[in-house]
């Protein structure tokens, strides 16, 4: 009877790690699958090169909704955050005399203002994640059309160079990615947002002020966001008024297919980089096969269907190992 339970306690835990770990599994496998029948394409270091840097726009994005989700909340207005700073940004700099190496700030400035606004609300208001970051997105929505009712072109070369230069930008977003990590991970700030999210009332207890982690969450949630649309203008090289748009669900999906709990206080931004990985292969592999922008779109739904129910398997799992240990 005990031998019978340690093997299934060993076999719980080894399919919970791999549920953890699924997106790794994923995009091996998916990688491989389209290498079969496009070896010429996929196996191509160019194509790997490019399916990385155009993941450097979306992966910060899944940063951002990961840092969100850790804390035991949500932010459905990072997209147009990114929309809203980025086209802010590049009408501050064709419009007037700043210098292009300070510009490369302004959206990351802007980004972690309305990261400040989201916190206000839901950190030290005691709003409604979901409710208020969806006002903010409309909000940001509206400022983004009012700000420019059309894409904005001819932007200085500095300013496009993180994001237009697949070398620098792939460089730059490994290292906002390993620092992301290690933030989280061991600093005393990262240590109590993952506490927040897990248990509110134990991180209450302990002392931590659950009011100021939440509006420093999002103030980082809201930085990461305007990183994001430097990048995307280096991308686009110009600062379209569509930028981003539609972007929050692969985000959604990325972060909780790499294993960051829905319920908050677990995960790891490493993995949520993954999930984001496996959008980008699926989306590369698609396109190798003329696949149309619509199935793709299809595609992206169903994968965060996926994402939601894996998140739940992995949740009942969870708590089954642990309530058996």
């Amino acid at each position: 009877m005990e031998k019978g339970y340690r093997i299934w306690r060993r076999e719980s835990v080894f399919i919970l790690a791999i549920l953890d770990n699924l997106a790794w599994v994923l995009v091996v496998v998916f990688y491989l699958l389209f290498a079969a029948f496009k070896p010429q394409a996929m196996l191509n270091l160019d194509i790997l090169l490019f399916i990385f840097y155009t993941l450097t726009t979306l992966g910060l994005l899944v940063l951002a909704e990961s840092v969100a989700l850790i804390s035991g909340n949500f932010d459905v207005s990072i997209d147009r955050i990114t929309g809203f700073v980025g086209v802010l940004a590049a009408k501050i700099l064709s419009r007037f005399s700043v210098n292009p190496y300070f510009g490369v700030f302004l959206p990351v400035a802007f980004g972690f203002l309305c990261g400040c606004l989201n916190g206000f609300l839901v950190g030290s208001l005691g709003l409604n994640p979901f409710i208020s970051t969806l006002a903010t997105s409309m909000v940001f929505s509206g400022l983004l059309l009012v700000t420019s009712s059309t894409s904005i072109w001819n932007l200085p070369s500095v300013y496009l160079y993180v994001g237009g230069n697949a070398e620098a930008a792939i460089l730059v977003f490994s290292c906002i990615l390993v620092f992301s990590w290690f933030f989280l991970r061991y600093t005393r700030l990262g240590r109590n947002i993952y506490a927040v999210g897990g248990n509110p009332s134990a991180a209450l207890m302990l002392g931590i002020n659950l009011k100021k982690t939440l509006f420093v969450t999002y103030c980082i949630v809201g930085t990461l966001s305007g990183v994001a649309a430097l990048f995307y203008t280096g991308f686009c090289g110009s600062a379209p008024i569509n930028m981003a748009t539609n972007a929050l669900f692969p985000a959604f999906a990325g972060a909780v297919l790499g294993g960051i709990s829905l319920r908050g206080g677990r995960g790891s931004v490493i993995n949520a980089f993954a999930g984001g990985l496996l959008i980008g292969v699926i989306n590369a592999g698609l396109a190798m096969f003329a696949i149309s922008e619509e199935i793709r779109q299809v595609t992206t739904g169903l994968l965060v269907i996926g994402a939601i129910l894996i998140g739940n398997l992995r949740e009942i799992l969870r708590e089954r190992v642990s309530r058996a240990l």
